[in-house]
């Protein structure tokens, strides 16, 4: 059996919070870690109205194509990823797809 699940908006909706909580998870001192968290600090969406530009906090999602997308998404999903699947059962995760592959001997199993 094959069962693909297609997050919607996968990128649009990853929480800043989540990322940055994956983050402190990987338990090192590293400048990396730091900097991929200053890229998600203090993050404005600004637009120019008639009047004057207006500006608000950003807390989610991540430009598309950032070469940070796929890295973000990979955090925030391992808690998929690192679950303990049954052996008939394979993941495969493309991009912001989930696709499980369930093998089993028999069509009523």
């Amino acid at each position: 059996m094959f069962i693909s699940l297609n997050i919607q908006g996968a990128f649009d909706h990853l929480q800043y919070n989540s990322i940055c909580n994956s983050l402190d998870e990987i338990n090192s001192l590293s400048h990396t870690i730091e900097t991929f968290k200053d890229i998600l600090n203090d993050r404005k969406v600004t637009i120019q109205t008639a009047q004057c530009p207006v500006s608000w906090s950003q807390q989610q999602g991540c430009a598309q194509g950032s070469c940070t997308d796929p890295l973000f998404w990979n955090l925030v999903a391992n808690e998929i990823i690192s679950e303990k699947w049954q052996p008939n059962l394979h993941l495969q995760i493309l991009a912001d797809a989930f696709i499980f592959v369930i093998s089993e001997t028999t069509e009523q199993s």
